[in-house]
């Protein structure tokens, strides 16, 4: 479906819409996943890394995890209350958002929130997201919003893997 027919479809007085569309990124005419990525990342460095300092790691990482799984379950239900049933529109990247959050989540649990460790994170994520090795693919042709989510999800954990490997390796 063309991307002019599908704004056309949303609505944008509904605020669940700007979820939706990751706050506009989903609006760009080129790379609005990657945008919506990046946008994800800078959230989480500015609303995320600024209290892990002051509260204990467990509490934080089960917040963490909480955030995520509450993320994506909102995220299914606003692909299905936004988009329909469209298979995978471009405009929606709140499915960006949580994957890439999933991706960033070895960096709560290292503590290492150093530029270079966010890039690594953000193009690991992006790799998986754009070339969807199995079982990526697979999810992502279910074309439902929980394969809209969940293919997303899995790229997120897959950069996790590796991020973490990564890290293992070097620290």
């Amino acid at each position: 479906m063309r991307k002019d027919l599908i704004y056309k479809q949303v609505n944008l007085r509904n605020p669940l819409t700007w979820f939706a569309v990751g706050f506009g990124t989903g609006f760009s005419p080129a790379i609005p996943g990657t945008l919506g990525s990046l946008l994800a990342l800078v959230l989480f460095y500015f609303l995320i890394v600024p209290f892990l300092k002051p509260f204990a790691y467990s509490f934080v990482i089960l917040f963490y995890i909480l955030l995520v799984f509450i993320s994506f379950f909102f995220g299914s239900f606003l692909y299905a209350k936004t988009m329909g049933e469209k298979k995978d529109a471009e405009i929606f990247v709140w499915d960006e958002f949580v994957g890439m959050w999933i991706a960033l989540f070895p960096l709560v649990v290292w503590d290492l929130f150093w530029p270079w460790c966010f890039i690594l994170s953000f193009i690991l994520f992006r790799i998986f997201d754009i070339l969807k090795p199995r079982p990526i693919s697979y999810i992502d042709k279910l074309g439902n919003p929980f394969g809209v989510m969940m293919d997303d999800v899995i790229a997120g954990f897959f950069s996790a893997f590796i991020l973490t490997l990564l890290f293992l390796v070097f620290f």
